[in-house]
């Protein structure tokens, strides 16, 4: 399946995909939005997430897509709707080649239409670390609201635990 507004297109994880997920996760910039990754991340760590990804897919716990710009085909980062757990939540990152270009809050904006029209969800949360102000920059903007403060909520590699605001969106009344 693939998502699009013409601009950026969100596509399933492949096992293409291996070698920019690690130089994508390798960015000085990255682990500190996403504390939990290996150090270093390497090969095995991605098929790792390639293979989380699909299993997610099969199972329906989760729709994990690769946000790519339409007209290039590059890849820009990655966007999950986790539907496991009630309530259902987002997580997402952005490639370097990714920020600065709005492709976040497309893909963002995206997935959240397919939540809501496709997977008839009726809330979406998502979880920023407290200092992440681009991040909760692209949750407003898309009409997330802040709601609370989560202690401890995002864990680290090293088992520490941060806090995280935790913003929400509703389905739009019909």
């Amino acid at each position: 399946m693939e998502l699009t507004d013409g601009h950026v297109t969100l596509r399933a994880p492949e096992d293409g995909d291996v070698d920019w997920v690690v130089q994508s996760c390798r960015d000085p910039e990255t682990p500190s939005w996403l504390p939990m990754l290996p150090k270093p991340y390497g090969p095995a760590d991605a098929e790792s997430w390639i293979r989380h990804c699909q299993d997610s897919w099969a199972v329906g716990s989760a729709t994990p897509f690769i946000i790519l710009d339409s007209t290039t085909g590059d890849r820009l980062g990655t966007i999950e709707l986790r539907t496991g757990d009630a309530p259902s939540d987002v997580g997402y990152w952005l490639a370097p080649e990714g920020r600065g270009r709005g492709a976040m809050t497309r893909a963002l904006r995206l997935i959240v239409r397919y939540a809501f029209q496709v997977r008839g969800l009726h809330r979406v949360e998502l979880f920023t670390l407290t200092d992440n102000v681009r991040s909760q920059a692209v949750a407003e903007r898309c009409g997330f609201q802040r709601v609370d403060k989560v202690p401890e909520r995002i864990a680290s590699r090293d088992e520490t635990r941060h806090d995280a605001f935790r913003y929400v969106l509703d389905a739009p009344l019909d």
